[in-house]
């Protein structure tokens, strides 16, 4: 009979233990760590802002790029005192920044699928513009003084698409050297091919910026006044031009025919003024011309508009009203 309070205590005991381990487990969470806790879902909103800043900071990169190369002045008039890679190195250390940049933002949303889209062009377009701006700083370090590291660069940024850039190049280039024929011609037939980007850049119309173009090939002409490659350059350049200026194109094509010396140079100025007389309905005076061509290189080219002359007399002949039947009386 004694023993049966103790296996009363010890039955109370079991069934209490089970709410003391619920309460110790209770006490254990509410004093957990906040750092425990799970971290808050960015929202579409600030992932959006984030991205836009990236995206933002890369243009800036490849803007500034070019304009620290733009605004370096022409001539170096101290390349004792200027690090060979001055432009380089700064170029590289912006580079890699915004990479780091681009490889920070991939970890944090490595969801983010656009991300692609601006970095892979930003890495190829830096590679291509370090590459080039790398050779533009060795030659002018061989030759301080040479217009040619400017030239290139003018056709390197032509190439790429950027050719309010081309433009700067080229006018530095002719800064240096005035009396290259080669930059004056390179210069004014890239006005005429992108007169939209030279009207932009210029604040032109239209007409003038053939204006500009063609006394830049005159230009040329005054450097080298017995070239006849030179004067045919400006004769073909008239082609391009808009409206047609007939009478301006047929006296360059004479001033480049009075330069000929061989019959290839002749029937080649005979050549283009038949075609101008054809234009303005000159049908005699296109066959005098092309009498007058004697190479057998331009034999192909002769016979075509020999063909011409005679489709346009047949057009002319059948168009011709016929001659009323005299009235019988």
């Amino acid at each position: 009979m004694k023993m049966k309070p103790r296996l009363a205590r010890s039955n109370r005991r079991s069934s209490a233990l089970p709410v003391l381990i619920a309460l110790f487990a209770a006490c254990c969470c509410a004093g957990a760590s906040p750092t425990s806790a799970p971290s808050t879902p960015v929202t579409v909103a600030a992932k959006a802002a984030e991205f836009k800043a990236l995206k933002a900071r890369v243009e800036d990169a490849q803007q500034d790029i070019v304009r620290w190369l733009l605004e370096t002045p022409a001539l170096n008039e101290y390349p004792e005192e200027t690090p060979l890679r001055l432009l380089s190195i700064r170029i590289e250390h912006r580079f890699q920044a915004v990479c780091e940049a681009v490889d920070a933002y991939r970890q944090r949303h490595p969801e983010h699928t656009e991300l692609e889209a601006i970095e892979q062009p930003f890495r190829q377009g830096m590679t291509d513009d370090l590459e080039a701006i790398r050779r533009w700083e060795i030659a002018r370090n061989e030759d301080p003084e040479s217009a040619s590291p400017w030239n290139d660069m003018a056709h390197y940024f032509l190439h790429s698409g950027r050719v309010g850039e081309a433009f700067v190049c080229f006018e530095k280039s002719l800064s240096l050297l005035p009396l290259e024929t080669t930059f004056y011609s390179d210069f004014a037939t890239t006005l005429l091919l992108y007169r939209p980007d030279a009207m932009r850049h210029y604040k032109l119309t239209e007409q003038a910026v053939f204006d500009k173009a063609l006394a830049m090939y005159r230009r040329t002409m005054r450097i080298e006044p017995r070239s006849f490659e030179q004067a045919v350059a400006f004769a073909e350049s008239y082609y391009l031009v808009t409206p047609a200026r007939h009478a301006e194109g047929q006296a360059a094509w004479d001033h480049a025919l009075s330069l000929a010396v061989t019959e290839a140079e002749r029937g080649e100025a005979l050549l283009h003024l038949a075609r101008y007389a054809i234009q303005r309905s000159h049908s005699n005076l296109a066959r005098i011309y092309l009498a007058q061509v004697n190479a057998s290189r331009w034999e192909p080219a002769k016979l075509a508009l020999l063909r011409r002359i005679e489709d346009a007399t047949k057009g002319e002949k059948s168009s011709a009203p016929a001659s009323s039947a005299p009235v019988a009386r």
